[in-house]
């Protein structure tokens, strides 16, 4: 009997999206019932799609994550509406991995060009070069493109997104990293996926993309947020 797969695709949002998003969006709509089943033709799969505004970014993620645990989804599907690309042959992508978290690696928006995902070391931004391919181990990425099993939801416990205080930087961290951390002290490891990375785009004032990157002096530091995280307790 078919493995039956329920994707909830969430979209946290302040009200406003651009036209090259909605554009992935629907292409991924319609086409995610093919596409998907190329990578597990094992499965029965569903996909469902919510949408939550405010301007509070984490409290939309966290409603949504509950929206997909109570519609009893397998999975959930964060798609940021400030991203656009081949989102279909992306989640395609990451559904074949067959893994509790795989997230994308995608350009930060502003120059020099920075990525999101950090290595284990919690440290060391990885960048995705052309030569890049497969799956890394990270300590975290950014949610513009990620599936989550929803069995993490339950294993992690909420909240699972509230975002941490960084004394010596005087800031906050962003939710994205808080959720990854108490994942990995749940003994959950989150990966990000190379191949999927180089389908999407992170759209700002300039549509940022993995192959934009250039190497920043060996003197840059990085930034408070990644030093202090390391030590960061949720």
């Amino acid at each position: 009997m078919d493995q039956k797969l329920r994707i909830h695709v969430a979209i946290p949002t302040s009200g406003m999206c651009r036209t090259p998003f909605a554009y992935s969006l629907a292409q991924l709509m319609m086409a995610a019932p093919i596409m998907l089943n190329e990578q597990r033709p094992d499965a029965d799969i569903e996909v469902s799609l919510g949408t939550l505004e405010s301007s509070v970014v984490h409290a939309n993620r966290e409603a949504l994550a509950k929206q997909a645990l109570d519609a009893e989804c397998t999975h959930l599907l964060f798609i940021d509406d400030d991203t656009a690309g081949d989102f279909a042959r992306a989640v395609s992508i990451m559904l074949g991995r067959r893994q509790p978290i795989v997230g994308c690696n995608y350009p930060m928006r502003g120059w020099p060009i920075t990525f999101t995902a950090v290595a284990t070391d919690g440290k060391t931004r990885i960048v995705t070069h052309k030569e890049s391919h497969g799956l890394v181990e990270v300590q975290y990425t950014g949610f513009g493109l990620c599936l989550i099993e929803t069995h993490v939801f339950q294993k992690v416990g909420q909240p699972w997104f509230w975002p941490l205080w960084l004394p010596d930087a005087k800031t906050y961290t962003t939710e994205d990293n808080p959720f990854f951390l108490r994942a990995a002290k749940a003994g959950i490891t989150a990966y990000m996926d190379h191949d999927a990375s180089k389908l999407i785009e992170h759209i700002g004032t300039h549509r940022f993309k993995w192959d934009q990157w250039r190497p920043v002096p060996k003197d840059d530091k990085p930034s408070a947020e990644v030093v202090e995280l390391k030590g960061a307790k949720a």
